[in-house]
């Protein structure tokens, strides 16, 4: 039998381990893409890396404020969400949903909240009273949102408590003005109450510091502003002016608050020209809401809560008319130039307005304070001087005690 030659298995042998001695060193070897990376760092200078540190270093800052931005997002709108909760609340509490109708009347209010922080001060009430008149509030109190909420409610309802026991207009306001002057703490509000009588369709109202409404019927009245009373809880007298109005055909009888008024067109305000306008173009039976709908069709910007209350009163064509203006004054203010500028607006001579001037200081020289009461609807104007220690409970002791003080 043949011997088997060594020589191959001894050759395949070696070259396996000289190969295997060749991966080792490979292995051992770092990659070109490192070799590459590693030249790289090694010519980087220091400060180079210092402006790689401080990239680094504003990247992590940039992240946290991402972070922070996130977290703040999400507190905004919970603060947003507790916004609208208390709008909601606003609205449940202070802007009641009256009736459509009030005996003859028609009647309905709407509320369109600001956007962003001015929302929130408005209120509105209109509600019967126990001897078949109808009572309407409307006030801004100073403030919005959270913080104005215990002011608007206890301004509406001291207001309303004052209607409701009977005080005329004039001196539901005044009453609640001494009241609520420490109470509001530093804040104040603008108020008009009224009320109306439908069976002899006569609408009384006094504002503080507040908008006249707009009475349109088969044409609209110019309401008288000189010595309008400021508003409750400016430090001052209040609820000295009264305006009685006959309503004797259908009319619009609208009361809002000045953020319908001082919205903008085209940086001009709205005014009430252009209220008086689109209450016209809307027509008999327009609604509240449909005002308001229309004012913020036409504005480009409103700042501020717009309110409204509208009454719809039916008739003939006979135009309204203010029959009497009544202004509160003490002896300082009866000789002051702004009564003598309300006796001119009212239609008074002014060669008449010093002797009732003088007469007017006499009088509230012995009693404290005078009303002065003009009735403007037949001729030139006729004038009265009386005491105002009595509150006046209902129309028709109001008419005897003007009666009286004429015969006097």
């Amino acid at each position: 039998m043949a011997a088997i030659p060594a020589t191959p298995v001894r050759a395949r042998s070696v070259g396996r381990a000289r190969g295997a001695g060749q991966d080792a060193q490979t292995r051992g070897r770092p990659s070109p893409l490192v070799t590459t990376i590693t030249r790289i760092v090694g010519v980087i200078p220091t400060l180079l890396w210092m402006l790689i540190g401080v990239l680094l270093a504003l990247a992590l800052a940039l992240a946290v404020r991402s972070r922070l931005a996130a977290l703040r997002a999400r507190r905004l709108e919970h603060q947003r969400g507790a916004l609208l909760e208390d709008v909601g609340l606003l609205q449940a509490a202070l802007l009641p949903i009256p009736p459509a109708r009030l005996g003859p009347v028609g009647t309905s209010a709407a509320y369109r909240p600001a956007e962003g922080p001015g929302a929130g001060g408005d209120f509105y009430d209109v509600f019967a009273l126990e001897d078949g008149q109808l009572a309407i509030i409307v006030g801004d109190v100073s403030g919005h949102g959270r913080l104005a909420l215990p002011h608007t409610a206890l301004v509406r309802f001291t207001l309303r408590a004052y209607l409701e026991a009977g005080l005329s207009p004039r001196d539901a306001v005044q009453t609640a003005g001494a009241v609520l002057e420490r109470q509001l703490g530093g804040s104040f509000a603008t108020v008009v109450a009224a009320t109306y009588q439908p069976r002899e369709r006569i609408l009384t109202y006094t504002c503080a510091g507040h908008p006249p409404p707009v009475v349109l019927g088969s044409r609209s009245i110019a309401p008288i502003t000189v010595c309008s009373s400021p508003p409750i809880g400016a430090g001052m007298r209040t609820g000295t002016r009264q305006t009685v109005v006959s309503v004797p055909g259908r009319s619009q009888v609208c009361f809002h608050t000045d953020g319908v008024t001082e919205a903008r067109v085209e940086g001009e305000l709205f005014g009430d020209e252009r209220l008086t306008r689109t209450l016209a173009e809307l027509g008999p039976g327009a609604t509240a809401s449909a005002l308001l709908d229309r004012v913020a069709e036409e504005t480009d910007a409103r700042p501020d809560d717009m309110a409204a209350c509208l009454l719809d009163v039916e008739g003939g064509a006979a135009a309204p008319v203010v029959l009497i203006e009544e202004l509160e004054l003490d002896r300082v203010q009866a000789t002051d130039d702004r009564t003598e500028r309300f006796l001119l607006a009212c239609g008074v001579q002014r060669r008449e307005t010093a002797e009732l001037m003088r007469s007017a200081s006499a009088a509230a020289g012995r009693t404290g304070t005078v009303v002065l009461e003009l009735r403007l609807a037949d001729g030139p104007p006729e004038v009265a001087l009386g005491r105002d220690n009595v509150a006046l409970l209902h129309a028709p002791r109001a008419r005897r005690r003007a009666d009286l003080r004429m015969s006097q």
